[in-house]
């Protein structure tokens, strides 16, 4: 059989080097992946070199198009005439492939403008990556591409392979064809297609995912320093890609993040997953990853919040990559939670009953109808409950007539007919291939027509001759109740993100006052913020600007309740930490000395702040604290924060983020996620907190942030009482700072 290393070629738009071809747009990534010609800068014979290597496997998969070799020292090259320069090549050049000095790059590139290349690969490292005469050059590689010289990839890149058209415009060994092939069973058009900034992890994912899974790929991109084409313009021509189901995405950092939702909201609308590992959790990793991506990286948690806004699966391992694109190739996701086994074993299916539910799947009992259907092939020593024990006597049961399904049979399709369940799962001992090779033909019958995925678990590792069945059939197989539970939650997971995003975006925010967006832009003590707020509807209690002792007495006469003290001063945002905050005040006495006291303090701790006064604030009652807040990420811009307040937002550090915008429903979907989320909604016979107050606090503050454009950098409500149910909630504490402000040493005293 085939493998995936020696697919048959296929035709497609300008494959031949005839016929037509789509118009070349700016963007035409069909003749990028597709050239209709190729010239290959410094081609060499040695096939022990990386220029001698991507010249070797484009001759191995006989390349169609018009392939020019440049050499200025030798006159051919394996049989191939060769041009001393770009400039005599007799015909136009899709695609330049150049692996040369990094300092020689930007020369030849400009020749590559010079006589209209449209795509170049620079698969040269020593740019960005390695300092900064290597970014210099790097930015100057950027420049061209920008304005007129080809479009590129990379440098510091791997190239691609087109499978479908067999084109190997790389070096890597995966692809040399004469490697043993990864044989598959499988038929139709390749299904996957990979898109990673690694070069290498692409590559071996490919493999992976054809020797695990036998799944046959369509294209396998390497993107590297994406100093021009970068991931997502790949990830989205993968989308378009009439043959392609799943998109395989890794990625060390997203440089253009304005992309992700237009791309991830079209993948949606074509029920095609975007499945995503984004390398640098840890701080080890973020290291590495400046280290080879040479770029800034936001936060992780708005990697995570971002790919869970736009309904991308992000996963940590090269396994469940694997697993999730054979999931995704062969079935559609689950309706629900609901998971129904099946099981040879009594034992290995309580395992995987124990890996669903520890995940978050449900395991429910089966309805009446079912058990009564299952009854007639389950022995009485059997179960029929779920899991559904067949015991090994079912398996080695001789199949029935031509009109009568075997025991395994009919009690897989009782189960995948079963109301209650919305995916199921064949539990069996595969190491031999008898247990599926006797009910080949009732086993293909019943696949052709699922309406449910039927994922196999084999609690011995699988035979070939099983893996080649499984294939066949056009099922997939597992040797893990983890990645079978993983891979199930998964795709659930992604069919409620496309229900929920089915809905369309939201609203636009309109935009908020002239003068609001100059003073956001140029950052806020507490009193102006709080007023800032309170214009655009955030509940904020009462309180005011005193000058003098005296004013400050006067002001919380008319409170006629204990108030606080609050030192305001743009360049003191920490007031607690030099003393600045004074707490249950009542007497005029007291209130006096306590503003000259606060006073007193910032002299003494910021002696070159300006201090505008001090803040008399009505002291709220307590209430549940919460803490929300906007910040900035390096890559996604800004980004809603909410979880638990007060003290304990940097111990427990229990706190969820969201990109803008944030309206009711995302609010109640973060508040739901803090594992301090019981506290709200009450427990032990404590009421409920008001949730919809925060919620709507959480909706208005986005609208506003949305209405500021990019005016303020981060904004921090902290703490935000929270009361019962009904009885609303208030911002006690808020701190902004502008996009415009300087933040001086004092401020972080």
């Amino acid at each position: 059989m085939s493998g995936v290393s020696e697919l048959s070629k296929q035709s497609g738009p300008g494959a031949s080097g005839e016929g037509p071809i789509k118009a070349a747009t700016d963007m035409d990534l069909e003749l990028f992946l597709n050239p209709r010609s190729i010239a290959i800068i410094g081609a060499s014979a040695d096939t022990g070199s990386i220029r001698g290597r991507i010249l070797d496997y484009l001759l191995q998969r006989e390349y169609p198009g018009k392939l020019y070799l440049v050499s200025p020292t030798q006159a051919e090259i394996r049989g191939h005439k060769t041009y001393p320069t770009l400039a005599e090549i007799p015909g136009p050049v899709d695609l330049v492939l150049m692996a040369v000095r990094a300092d020689a790059t930007l020369g030849l590139l400009r020749e590559c403008a010079a006589i209209g290349v449209r795509y170049a690969i620079c698969y040269s490292s020593g740019f960005a990556e390695s300092g900064e005469d290597g970014a210099r050059m790097q930015r100057e590689l950027a420049e061209l591409a920008a304005n007129g010289g080809p479009r590129l990839c990379g440098p510091n890149t791997a190239g691609f392979f087109n499978v479908k058209a067999q084109i190997p415009a790389t070096f890597a060994r995966n692809v040399d064809a004469r490697r043993p092939a990864i044989a598959t069973r499988r038929s139709g058009p390749g299904t996957v297609t990979i898109v990673a900034q690694s070069g290498g992890l692409g590559f071996a994912i490919n493999d992976r995912c054809a020797g695990e899974h036998g799944l046959i790929v369509n294209y396998v991109v390497s993107t590297g320093n994406e100093v021009d084409l970068e991931a997502l313009d790949f990830a989205d021509f993968a989308v378009r890609d009439a043959d392609t189901r799943v998109v395989l995405l890794l990625v060390e950092a997203i440089k253009c993040a304005e992309k992700l939702p237009a791309l991830a909201a079209r993948a949606i609308a074509a029920r095609k997953p975007i499945i995503v590992s984004k390398f640098g959790r840890t701080d080890a990793g973020s290291r590495a990853v400046g280290s080879h991506a040479a770029r800034l990286t936001g936060s992780d948690e708005a990697y995570d919040a971002a790919f869970r806004r736009h309904g991308m699966i992000r996963v940590d391992d090269e396994d469940t990559l694997a697993d999730l694109a054979a999931a995704f190739s062969v079935y559609a996701p689950p309706a629900g939670r609901n998971v129904g086994i099946l099981t040879t074993s009594g034992g290995a299916g309580v395992w995987m009953a124990d890996a669903c539910e520890s995940v978050g799947l449900s395991v429910p009992l089966l309805d009446d109808v079912t058990q009564q259907a299952l009854a007639q092939y389950i022995p009485s020593y059997g179960a029929i409950h779920n899991p559904v024990d067949m015991t090994a006597q079912v398996s080695v049961n001789p199949v029935g007539g031509s009109v009568q399904l075997s025991p395994l049979v009919g009690s897989v399709k009782a189960m995948l007919e079963s109301p209650s369940l919305h995916s199921v799962v064949l539990v069996a001992n595969m190491s031999d291939g008898d247990v599926l090779a006797r009910e080949r033909d009732q086993l293909a019958e019943l696949a052709a027509s699922l309406q449910k995925p039927l994922f196999l678990y084999s609690h011995a590792p699988p035979s070939q001759a099983s893996r080649e069945l499984v294939q066949e059939l056009g099922l997939v197989c597992f040797a893990s109740t983890r990645r079978v539970a993983a891979t199930i939650l998964h795709m659930v997971e992604y069919a409620e993100a496309c229900e929920r995003l089915s809905g369309g975006l939201p609203d636009l925010a309109p935009a908020i006052a002239a003068d609001d967006v100059t003073a956001l832009a140029g950052g806020l003590c507490e009193y102006e913020a709080k007023a800032l707020l309170k214009r655009y509807g955030l509940p904020v209690g009462d309180e005011a600007l005193a000058k003098t002792a005296d004013e400050a007495a006067q002001i919380a006469a008319g409170f006629a309740a204990p108030v606080a003290l609050k030192i305001q001063s743009r360049q003191i945002q920490h007031k607690t930490e030099i003393g600045g905050v004074l707490l249950g005040l009542n007497d005029a006495a007291e209130i006096k000395a306590g503003f000259d006291t606060v006073m007193a303090r910032a002299g003494q701790h910021a002696p070159d702040a300006t201090v505008d006064g001090v803040l008399v604030q009505k002291m709220a009652p307590m209430g549940r604290e919460l803490a929300v807040g906007i910040v900035h990420d390096a890559d996604f811009g800004p980004m809603m924060m909410v979880g638990l307040g007060g003290i304990f937002i940097e111990v427990l550090k229990d706190v969820v983020i969201e990109p803008l915008p944030v309206r009711r429903d995302t609010a109640l979907s973060m508040l739901r996620r803090l594992r301090a989320w019981p506290i709200l909604e009450g427990t032990r016979g404590k009421p409920a907190a008001d949730i919809e107050a925060v919620a709507m606090l959480m909706e208005k503050l986005s609208r506003m942030v949305e209405g500021a454009g990019d005016a303020c950098r981060e904004i921090d409500l902290n703490p935000v009482f929270v009361y019962d149910e009904g009885k609303g909630a208030i911002i006690v504490d808020s701190m902004i700072v502008g996009r415009d402000e300087v933040i001086s040493a004092e401020a972080h005293q």
